[in-house]
């Protein structure tokens, strides 16, 4: 047998993978018994395997470590007050915690034409501040991802196909190239955030 010749047709691989039947697995092994050289591209392959996948999952859990404080991060922000060090928008998000951020910012009551300011604008991120009465017409974001969480009253947006009513705390995503709009059913006080996708 040439060994070489053998090894090169991949069935080293697939006998690690364990793709091969039964009966292929065997005469593998037995083929690996005569060969050393069969048996060292075995061991070698697996140890190829092995590093893959711890390599896979450190990257799994750098990820989500990641995740972790940048949440952790956010809510200590959020708990800080500071309007001038805000924290981004996310599902964790405490509505109460930023009612006490915007609080200071807002008009005594609300007018027709409503209000609206816009909280941070830098390395792609926008965050406004919006009380309204007024429904928002259809729209679509090209390059950026929105969200916004209610800070207080109630609203039914249409996102595509879907229909969505929010309420006092509820908070809602939008993603890129998503037509939605927004129906206000008692005057809503949010903040929406927009960020900017490569």
């Amino acid at each position: 047998m040439d060994y070489k010749e053998y090894i090169s047709t991949g069935i080293i691989e697939n006998y690690c993978l364990g793709t091969l039947s039964d009966e292929e697995s065997k005469i593998v092994e037995q083929n690996a018994l005569f060969y050393p050289e069969i048996q060292q591209e075995i061991e070698q392959y697996m140890q190829v395997l092995e590093q893959y996948s711890l390599d896979l999952a450190f990257n799994h859990y750098t990820k989500a470590k990641k995740k972790i404080f940048q949440c952790l991060n956010n809510l200590k922000l959020e708990y800080e007050t500071n309007i001038n060090k805000l924290p981004l928008l996310n599902k964790y998000s405490d509505y109460k915690n930023w009612l006490q951020i915007v609080k200071p910012l807002l008009p005594e009551k609300l007018t027709d034409a409503g209000f609206r300011r816009e909280l941070k604008n830098e390395s792609g991120v926008s965050q406004t501040l919006i009380w309204s009465a007024v429904d928002c017409p259809y729209e679509v974001h090209y390059d950026e991802d929105e969200c916004f969480i209610i800070l207080k009253g109630r609203c039914r947006c249409h996102i595509g196909d879907t229909v969505v009513e929010v309420a006092t705390g509820g908070f809602l995503e939008i993603p890129v190239l998503k037509p939605h709009d927004m129906k206000i059913l008692e005057p809503v006080l949010a903040v929406v955030q927009r960020i900017k996708i490569a």
